[in-house]
């Protein structure tokens, strides 16, 4: 009995992240193009979505667009945050060297506030040290 249960809930999980998909791929298709913190936002939440229900190629492309949405706004923060958020969903999927890039752009993003983000340089210096230990491995 459990098992039925639990395929029905999984079910509708699965159902409520896809019509969330589709909420938030219609947004895109209606918003602004100047519209760039907005743009930049729903992509990242897109990617979380798709990251969530096991769809690392999709996740990997919207977090990519809000990183380059970032960056036209000059916000390196936002775009670190990212990059930070994709290094560790590509390690935990194995693919370290790929991690590795991002870990290291989101390290670079930081440390461009000047000591202003150190504490999320000391967490992406600390990724990409996990990175690498793993590379060995």
């Amino acid at each position: 009995m459990h098992n039925c249960y639990a395929k029905r809930e999984k079910d509708e999980l699965v159902k409520l992240a896809n019509l969330t998909i589709k909420t938030y791929q219609d947004a895109l298709n209606l918003a602004p193009p100047d519209a760039i913190d907005k743009l930049a936002i729903s992509h990242d939440h897109l990617g979380d979505i798709l990251e969530d229900i096991g769809d690392i190629e999709n996740a990997l492309a919207e977090y990519q667009k809000s990183a380059q949405f970032e960056e036209l706004q000059k916000n390196s923060y936002g775009a670190g945050q990212t990059n930070f958020k994709i290094a560790i969903m590509l390690a935990n999927n194995g693919r370290f060297s790929d991690a590795l890039f991002y870990a290291r752009a989101a390290l670079r993003n930081f440390e461009s506030y000047g000591g202003r983000a150190k504490d999320m340089e000391d967490r992406a210096k600390g990724l990409i040290a996990e990175i690498e230990k793993a590379m060995k491995k």
